[in-house]
């Protein structure tokens, strides 16, 4: 009786027979009964097989915003991602473009830096730095790397024609050709090294005769200036009205004037010109504009004062050169004049008595050529002596 199997129960709804099966018990015969398959999940918003009449759950409004919001995020990642991708191209395109350009830019240093010539040049540069300040004071737009090697090339090429000329014409006499190559090597080694110190000085002579031309008028036109500040006349107006008749001084005034009227102001126009001249007078003067102008004070008192004291150093200057003139023809009398005349008229009464030595012609043209040599020497002394402003 233990395996009998019970009838099925039948209800009786609305007229219909429904037969109910028994549940099984949980016992032995669950053991070999097969197990019930899993249902998959079912959308809670599809409706229910089998239940027409059951209608779907409603959404909430906050549901269906943030439903519609992750479908349009979904649907603008492919174009986000097409974006980057395109952004992350172009960015490696540019990144490919900077590591070349820098690559090439560390070939020329590198093939720069191999050049033998090039070391030259900027061995030279380093040494001459004083050629780059006057280049700039005279106008010269060119570079200092740029004018020693113009400078240099010319000087070897002089010294090669020299050379090859002076071989020449050794040549033709009786020296030996060894020896006339020798000695024009020699001889052109030294030409070359004369006319490179010429060229890279000439800039700086140039520079020193602007000096000594601007030194000479700037008082006079700085006087000029200050007879039209003390009528009433603008500084700027001032400035211009003394930019011509005064020789170099008044090129420099001239580059105040342009570098305003190209729109800078006047305070920054002064203290560049300041910075480009050569002169001190003209940089003390203009300084002392500058300085006035950004303090708000009077410029007629301060250019006055500074006038009064440049013509007072120049009181000095010529009391000193006047000093050292009186020893200087001193010197000139004994060693130019007396002393030669003398000797030579004492050694030739001499020699007429004491068979020393005797007087030729020869003696006598290179007697004449020293004194000649010490009158030049002696000239360039006094020359030298003169002050600035009065050369």
């Amino acid at each position: 009786m233990l395996f009998k199997k019970k009838a099925p129960k039948v209800i009786d709804v609305n007229g219909s027979k429904i037969e109910l099966q028994p549940k099984p018990k949980k016992g032995l015969g669950s053991l070999f009964s097969p197990r019930p398959k899993a249902k998959p999940a079912q959308n809670p918003q599809a409706p229910i097989q089998g239940e027409d009449s059951v209608a779907p759950i409603p959404v909430p409004p906050s549901l269906q915003q943030e439903q519609q919001e992750l479908a349009q995020a979904q649907d603008a990642t492919p174009q986000r991602q097409q974006q980057n991708s395109d952004t992350s191209e172009e960015y490696k395109q540019l990144q490919l473009a900077i590591k070349r350009a820098a690559g090439q830019k560390l070939e020329k240093e590198a093939l720069k830096k191999q050049n033998a010539w090039v070391k030259h040049i900027e061995k030279l540069a380093i040494k001459n730095r004083k050629v780059e300040i006057a280049l700039r004071q005279q106008g010269i737009k060119e570079s200092l790397y740029d004018f020693i090697q113009r400078m240099f090339i010319a000087s070897i090429m002089i010294s090669i024609v020299v050379g090859i000329a002076i071989f020449l014409v050794l040549s033709r006499t009786t020296i030996a050709l060894p020896i006339a190559v020798i000695f024009a090597v020699m001889l052109a080694f030294v030409i070359n090294q004369f006319a490179f110190k010429s060229f890279m000085n000439y800039p700086l002579r140039r520079s020193e005769v602007a000096s000594k031309n601007i030194e000479r008028d700037i008082l006079f036109a700085s006087r000029d200036m200050i007879i039209s500040l003390r009528s009433g006349m603008p500084l700027y107006n001032a400035i211009a009205s003394i930019s011509t008749g005064y020789g170099d001084a008044s090129k420099e005034f001239a580059k105040i004037t342009e570098r305003v009227q190209l729109g800078q102001p006047l305070e920054e126009a002064i203290d560049q010109t300041i910075a480009d001249t050569k002169s001190a007078s003209f940089r003390r003067l203009m300084l002392q504009a500058s300085v006035s102008i950004k303090a708000g004070a009077d410029v007629v008192s301060a250019l006055q004062t500074m006038i009064d004291q440049l013509a007072q150093e120049r009181i000095i200057d010529l009391r000193r050169y006047g000093q050292r003139l009186n020893a200087i023809a001193m010197f000139y009398m004994l060693f130019g004049v007396i002393l030669p005349s003398m000797g030579i008229a004492v050694l030739t009464i001499l020699t007429t008595f004491v068979p020393i030595f005797t007087v030729t012609g020869s003696l006598l043209a290179g007697a004449i050529v020293g004194i000649i040599f010490l009158q030049i020497v002696f000239l360039q002394i006094i020359r030298s002596s003169r002050p600035v402003f009065a050369q």
